[in-house]
């Protein structure tokens, strides 16, 4: 009845909303029909589950696999005891649910010692998540640190070289946005202070980089940034490009974070002045906390843009989800499952940008966001 009541009041509530409605449902039928007919009856989806470990971790050798789902379960788990004590939310129902479904699908198509490392992985958020309000705020900063320290040593016996598939695309993500991100601030203070020197540096750089495509960027870190390092300490292709990934998305993060310190009021200035409040100390406690709540949608766009953005990598050689997706089509075994593979790619950033976007709102409406 409810269904009936919603249909009637959003989508056949006057003449032109039904011509519209039947209108776009024939569309998508007449689309779609040709999609899930190939999807349901000749797609070989076979091809998925057969090369899910290379999809998901590309060449890393497989008696160290335990490594990435150590570093993956303990992600999830400090993401979810931050996201749980700034929200003091609880994980919704759903989330259960969908971590028990995923196990379900994905328990017969796994080897058997890697179905514990599955169930810590899917209940690691939500139990972070639901233990979060409890844990004291003082403990928020040091946890994380530590967390992040073990979590980039955990790959380290390994070598680069062998970091590939989803693995090396939500790696290239964290280590890009731990480092644009101050980057970025530190260019929104100097295009927004007072000194002329800084100001002037700080414009240059973000109107040439935003002036450049992100690929030429990767390629001129991929180039470039061996030259600055002696030889006998060459950094890897990854450490180069992930410079160059960060000097690109700081651009764009300061100008998200300027945007926001402009819109600071001039009296919550003029009351950080009266306080007897210094310049870097009103910044710190007064205009910044203001300036960054306020573009919180912005900056978590430029990181869904970030990950997104991470499968022009494999144009260089490295091993992320895209290149590892197109080396399976080309084994003799799966020649013709392009389609199936790229779907699967597309599935798997899709869920990621939306679980990204659903985390944002959660925590604009934590904030007050578009409330008061």
């Amino acid at each position: 009845m409810k269904a009936l009541v919603w249909l009637r009041e959003n989508l056949f509530n006057s003449f032109f909303n039904s011509v519209l409605t039947l209108v776009t449902l024939a569309l998508l039928y007449f689309s779609l029909r040709g999609i899930l007919v190939w999807a349901l009856t000749e797609a070989r989806w076979s091809v998925v589950p057969d090369n899910m470990r290379l999809l998901m971790v590309g060449p890393f050798p497989p008696d160290q696999v335990w490594r990435v789902w150590a570093m993956l379960v303990l992600t999830l788990l400090v993401a979810g005891l931050v996201y749980g004590r700034l929200t003091g939310g609880r994980p919704p129902l759903w989330m259960w649910l969908g971590a028990l479904l995923v196990y379900a699908l994905i328990w017969p198509v796994v080897f058997p010692s890697t179905r514990f490392w599955l169930a810590l992985a899917l209940l690691a958020l939500p139990a972070g998540i639901l233990a979060g309000p409890y844990l004291p705020r003082r403990w928020l900063a040091p946890l994380a640190a530590v967390a992040l320290v073990v979590i980039l040593a955990l790959p380290t016996a390994v070598n680069p070289n062998q970091w590939g598939g989803f693995f090396l695309t939500v790696l290239i993500t964290i280590g890009v946005s731990l480092m644009a991100f101050p980057f970025g601030l530190l260019l929104a203070l100097g295009r927004t202070g007072k000194l002329p020197v800084f100001r002037t540096l700080a414009i240059l750089y973000i109107e040439l980089i935003r002036g450049v495509p992100l690929v030429t960027v990767l390629f001129l870190s991929w180039i470039m940034v061996p030259l600055f390092v002696p030889e006998q300490w060459r950094l890897p292709d990854l450490i180069s490009v992930s410079i160059g990934f960060s000097m690109f998305a700081a651009a764009y993060l300061a100008e998200y974070v300027r945007g926001g310190i402009q819109g600071v009021p001039k009296g919550q200035y003029e009351a950080a002045w009266a306080l007897g409040l210094s310049g870097s100390q009103s910044a710190r406690y007064i205009i910044l906390p203001q300036a960054i709540r306020a573009v919180i949608p912005a900056l978590i766009g430029q990181e869904i843009a970030i990950f997104k953005d991470t499968s022009l990598v494999y144009i260089l050689g490295l091993f992320d989800l895209l290149y590892m997706a197109l080396t399976v089509t080309k084994n003799p075994r799966y020649l013709g499952t392009d389609r199936e593979v790229l779907l699967f790619v597309m599935f798997v950033y899709f869920v990621g940008a939306a679980l990204m976007s659903y985390a944002s709102r959660r925590l604009e409406r934590a904030m007050g966001l578009g409330t008061r």
